[in-house]
């Protein structure tokens, strides 16, 4: 009887898996920031779509493993000095590789955009510059992508308004102490359906700017083929179907006026941007 490719891959990939475990054996640590829709705590265990997806390879590949949320910086410094093993969900920049090793596979692509209030249509050419005498509400230390960022640290927009977090930058923006926020597309959605101010900010249609993000792995850390065994499992998921299903599932709750995040309602909980 005949091997189907498919049926192939799969072996190849079980094969690959085996032999891998060989070398790695103790429990990966992995961190990350409350950052839903796509990374939070939940009520009993961490949750959000790239949590799911990283579960899904995990388990796939038979790695024991844990969640941490942090701060984004302090994530970030985790990674550096090799605390812990991984971060995700995180933009790939030149500077982050020297000390980092990316996932191949893209975890999740996200998309930044520009949100407004719906009393301030805001006149976007589509190019940046047009954007420059308005007032920008940002959050400190994230990345928006090489244009947008390029135009920050460059003084092309002349008036920049930093906070901690998104949610910030959007209450600024309610407050019309900025004219426009901004930020991830599904976390900016998340943070309207959070403070219920559909009917008031609105998302620019004329820009968006799309950006992989990743899982990485500290360089400290002795990882054998972690890496390679993630990419592995991520590039399964694709094929068989189970990549598009967990992102599926989770765009539903947009459909809905209800947040993702009051699924997880524990007290205290800070919601930051991430990068």
């Amino acid at each position: 009887m005949a091997i189907t490719d498919k049926l192939m891959t799969r072996i190849l990939f079980l094969l690959f898996i085996v032999y891998s475990s060989l070398t790695y054996g103790r429990v990966v640590k992995l961190v990350t920031l409350e950052y839903p829709p796509y990374e939070f705590q939940g009520a009993q265990d961490a949750s959000g779509i790239a949590v799911e997806l990283v579960r899904e390879a995990f388990n796939r590949i038979e790695q024991p493993f844990t969640i941490q949320f942090m701060p984004w910086g302090r994530a970030i410094r985790e990674i550096k000095t090799g605390r812990v093993d991984g971060i995700f969900t995180i933009y790939r920049t030149p500077s982050r590789e020297e000390f980092m090793v990316f996932s191949d596979e893209v975890l999740i692509q996200q998309s930044i955009s520009i949100f407004a209030r719906k009393s301030n249509q805001i006149e976007f050419g589509g190019r940046v510059e047009s954007l420059s005498s308005y007032r920008i509400g940002v959050v400190r230390k994230v990345s928006y992508g090489a244009e947008l960022d390029e135009a920050i640290n460059t003084g092309l927009f002349e008036n920049i308004v930093t906070t901690d977090s998104g949610m910030n930058s959007f209450k600024l923006l309610l407050a019309d102490r900025v004219d426009i926020v901004l930020s991830n597309r599904l976390g900016g959605m998340e943070i309207i359906k959070q403070l219920g101010i559909e009917n008031e900010v609105y998302r620019v249609p004329s820009y968006a700017y799309d950006i992989p993000s990743y899982i990485a792995f500290s360089k400290q850390r002795p990882s054998h083929n972690l890496k390679q065994q993630v990419d592995a499992a991520l590039r399964q998921m694709k094929e068989d179907g189970t990549y598009e299903k967990i992102i599926l599932e989770y765009l539903k709750h947009y459909n809905n006026e209800k947040s993702i995040y009051d699924t997880s309602p524990l007290p205290g909980k800070k919601v930051e941007e991430r990068t």
